[in-house]
């Protein structure tokens, strides 16, 4: 029987939902740094047959009232059930991780307040990094960012690497990372990222539910057979439990099977939500696609 949306009890309603499949967790718009619009992605959740989803920008919540009109206008997507996100980054044991929020509210005030502090990091961050491109050759500026996006879209590392490619200095976003944009690479910038522990309390003050994102992504799931390394998981999984997370993205679009049954066993064991997302940004051969029912 498929899970109804219960008011009251998001993690209930999540965990149930991704053991029984035809869900996609974790989306990101142009809003950030995907390439489809909120309506495109709500217009593809449907034609792969999802039952339920959710929009998770990075530090932006600027799509999810384009996907409640969407709904509303679209009979066939009456039954379709979505769940307000954001992904923000967050500082753990000297690594960058991403945390997962989930809500009840389509803008919760707090969670608002803590991204336009994002935001301003981000446009100081920005400029930085283009004035080094400047000085390394590339005539980039700020409105060439919104090509790929709008007034209103968070623009980002993604979308300097987009311009450099579509002006023909790199074949692919990689290799644009790779020359200039990963840290350490002579345009990179570093931009001050907050506590696992700061962000967990933001996204509970505003009633939501923190959730640890691919955490393969982090080097940590290397051998999945190896128990040094589920020992190893256990205790970063228990730290981040610490901190204020009820659950961990298991199932991501770019997990291999061993990986995510590897997250699951421990997650489960220490009585956290295991949760599902392709990641997908809508620009195929640089991450998942969507899941299909």
């Amino acid at each position: 029987m498929r899970a109804r949306r219960p008011e009251g009890d998001l993690a209930s309603f999540m965990a149930h939902a991704v053991r029984q499949g035809g869900v996609d967790f974790h989306l990101h718009s142009l809003y950030s740094d995907g390439a489809q619009t909120p309506e495109e992605l709500l217009d593809q959740a449907l034609d792969h047959g999802l039952w339920a989803f959710s929009l998770t920008d990075h530090d932006s919540l600027e799509g999810v009232p384009l996907i409640r009109r969407a709904l509303a206008q679209r009979p066939q997507a009456r039954d379709l059930i979505f769940i307000p996100g954001v992904e923000c980054s967050a500082r753990f044991e000297d690594q960058e991780v991403h945390i997962l929020g989930y809500f009840d509210q389509d803008q919760p005030p707090a969670m608002l307040a803590y991204l336009k502090g994002q935001a301003r990091d981000r446009f100081r961050r920005n400029e930085a990094m283009m004035a080094r491109l400047r000085d390394l050759g590339y005539p980039i500026r700020a409105e060439d960012l919104l090509t790929y996006g709008h007034a209103r879209t968070m623009p980002g590392r993604v979308h300097m690497a987009l311009w450099l490619v579509d002006r023909g200095y790199f074949d692919s976003v990689e290799a644009a990372f790779q020359a200039l944009l990963d840290e350490g690479r002579p345009a990179f910038v570093y931009r001050e990222r907050r506590q696992v522990e700061e962000v967990a309390g933001v996204i509970r003050q505003s009633g939501g539910l923190a959730v640890l994102a691919h955490p393969q992504q982090y080097g940590w799931c290397q051998d999945p057979a190896s128990p040094q390394t589920a020992e190893e998981l256990v205790r970063r999984f228990s730290l981040f439990k610490e901190a204020g997370l009820i659950g961990i993205e298991c199932f991501h679009g770019e997990a291999t099977k061993e990986e995510s049954a590897l997250m699951a066993r421990e997650a489960e064991a220490l009585a956290m939500i295991c949760t599902a997302g392709s990641d997908s940004h809508g620009r195929p051969g640089r991450h998942a696609p969507m899941f299909r029912a």
